[in-house]
């Protein structure tokens, strides 16, 4: 008997401190339990609040990325637009110097009666201020150091040293109507050939083609790169 009352109070003992821990585990389990929504709230909130943070962010970013997009846009816009009217604006200085060949819409002037140089080169301002493009007098293409006078020696009407045959025809590049009533302005050259019976036959073309000057002096202006 008291062999197994020894035996019983170790027992005891063991069982009461297990029971103890078991309680005090249990109660901090509970408290655990009770506090983890609160604690996975407080991390919610304070992730909400540097998502929010991190969106703004991004958002003020990509607003940079939109703005310096839409300058780029706007520069290179304005680059490519700039080149291209210098493109076309050294296209038109060749074709007007003769440089280049020109193909396009225009007008012919057809002359029967030799005329005197002055109304030729009255006849090719007029053309020119009319916004030729490009120019030629029976196939001879004038440039801005083409020379139209009356030659003593040939007793003929010559540009840069040739003599104009006739029937003469002037063909010019540009815009049909633009020419036409450049040549029919009231007073202008056509109206001063009248008064000698001279009228030149005007025709709207579709398309004309005028070969490049030969001139030996424009070979350096041909080696003149396009942007």
């Amino acid at each position: 008997m008291t062999n197994l009352k020894n035996w019983q109070m170790p027992v005891f003992i063991t069982f009461l401190l297990l029971g103890l821990l078991i309680t005090v585990q249990f109660r901090s389990q509970q408290n655990y339990l009770r506090d983890l929504p609160q604690q996975k709230t407080e991390d919610l909130i304070l992730m909400l609040k540097k998502t929010n943070t991190k969106k703004a962010e991004l958002e003020k970013e990509l607003g940079d990325l939109e703005r310096q997009h839409r300058l780029i846009s706007t520069n290179v816009s304005e680059e490519e637009t700039l080149i291209k009217q210098l493109r076309q604006d050294i296209t038109r200085q060749k074709m007007a110097l003769g440089i280049i060949p020109v193909k396009g819409p225009g007008i012919t002037v057809t002359i029967d009666t030799p005329i005197a140089y002055f109304d030729m080169i009255d006849i090719i301002n007029e053309l020119w201020n009319s916004q030729a493009e490009a120019i030629a007098i029976n196939n001879h293409r004038v440039s801005s150091w083409s020379k139209i006078y009356w030659s003593e020696q040939t007793r003929a009407l010559t540009i840069d040293g040739e003599a104009v045959a006739f029937p003469c025809t002037i063909k010019a590049t540009g815009d049909p109507e633009k020419l036409d009533s450049g040549l029919h302005l009231s007073g202008g050259v056509l109206d001063n050939l009248d008064i000698y019976g001279i009228n030149p036959k005007i025709k709207k073309e579709k398309e004309l083609e005028l070969h490049a000057a030969n001139q030996p002096n424009i070979e350096h202006l041909k080696a003149t790169p396009t942007p």
